[in-house]
């Protein structure tokens, strides 16, 4: 007897007014046996005999009553697929427009049984004609994401996704309603403790891409908060710091280096919790501090030889030359709390 394949896949596409295009991905989905879940976002009558034609194909329909935007559509979309195929083994997202093709679907299922516990990205190559907001786009989001999660992925934008099951859940309760979803989801890699594996796909645009909702300076500005979070809480600890170093060193008439010491004391608890909770979400586990401490340590024991150091070598005082030793050791702090203290 064959032995029954129990890998389950389903297609998930959200759509707002969409066109027959969608009538034509359905049928070729259905025609290679595959579950198919669409979201009519609110498209209202007009679009409605296009997701009745999909119905009648045999895809599952969710509604929304007004457009709530992709993100809300991609959220209620998981949540039905999970009612429905409980034993589901993930989900692909596509788009309704025609930009992915059947091809480069099932290219992204055959990842998915070979990485079962990965988000999958079918990522476009940006090469040749491609539209400027598209190309640029994804430089800048490219690059700033990098930054903010350490992880690099080489097409942020791409809505063609395949989702595993053990993921589904937690990504249901990502924040963002609209096209912000997507980019949040990415953020929140390393919550879930999803590894991303890549698989090259058709670059399609429609019309220049000239329906293309994707705004690359909003979603840049999503992912700087990260860093703008962090760089938030190293100033108002770097304000506690240097008023304290201040006080000791001009007040108290301190040694450099226990002025330092004490400063840096108080300051840390500062910048342990506001970090924990505000930049990264309160990621880390119960270790977290002792780690941070233990970077806080070798962090300020430089600090402190440098400020005790540099003042004997230059024509700069111990007051002033802390300002540029503490930059120094901010931006190489922040990669190490992202990648090491506080990776959930």
């Amino acid at each position: 007897m064959e032995k029954q394949d129990t890998f389950r896949v389903v297609v998930l596409i959200p759509a707002y007014k969409p066109d027959d295009r969608l009538i034509q991905l359905t049928r070729e989905l259905k025609e290679e046996k595959l579950d198919v879940l669409l979201v009519d976002d609110g498209g209202q009558k007009p679009f409605a005999p296009i997701f009745e034609k999909c119905r009648a194909l045999g895809a599952e329909i969710a509604v929304h009553a007004v457009n709530q935007g992709k993100g809300r559509a991609l959220k209620t979309g998981l949540n039905a697929a999970l009612n429905i195929w409980p034993d589901l083994s993930g989900v692909v997202t596509a788009d309704a427009d025609g930009q992915h093709t059947l091809r480069d679907i099932l290219r992204i299922i055959e990842a998915m049984r070979e990485h079962p516990n990965a988000l999958v990205l079918g990522s476009r190559e940006f090469t040749g004609d491609v539209p400027f907001k598209s190309r640029w786009g994804n430089r800048i989001t490219r690059f700033v994401y990098a930054l903010a999660s350490g992880v690099h992925v080489s097409d942020t934008q791409t809505g063609l996704r395949g989702l595993p099951a053990c993921a589904i859940p937690a990504m249901i309760t990502i924040d963002g309603e609209r096209y912000e979803y997507e980019m949040n989801v990415l953020l929140k890699l390393r919550d879930m403790k999803l590894g991303v594996v890549e698989v090259p796909i058709e670059t399609i645009y429609i019309d220049d891409n000239s329906g293309s909702h994707f705004n690359p300076v909003r979603d840049a500005i999503r992912i700087y908060a990260v860093i703008f979070k962090y760089l938030f809480s190293s100033v108002t600890s770097f304000a506690v710091d240097y008023l304290l170093y201040w006080l000791c060193l001009g007040v108290f008439k301190l040694a450099p280096l226990l002025s330092y010491a004490l400063a840096r004391l108080v300051s840390s608890q500062v910048n342990y919790h506001l970090n924990k909770h505000t930049v990264f979400s309160g990621r880390g586990g119960k270790h977290s501090m002792v780690k941070y401490y233990a970077l806080a340590v070798v962090q300020g024991l430089l600090g402190a030889g440098l400020v005790q150091f540099l003042p004997t070598v230059l024509p700069i005082s111990a007051a002033v030359v802390k300002i540029p030793v503490d930059l120094l050791l901010f931006a190489a702090s922040y990669f190490i709390q992202r990648d090491f203290v506080f990776d959930k």
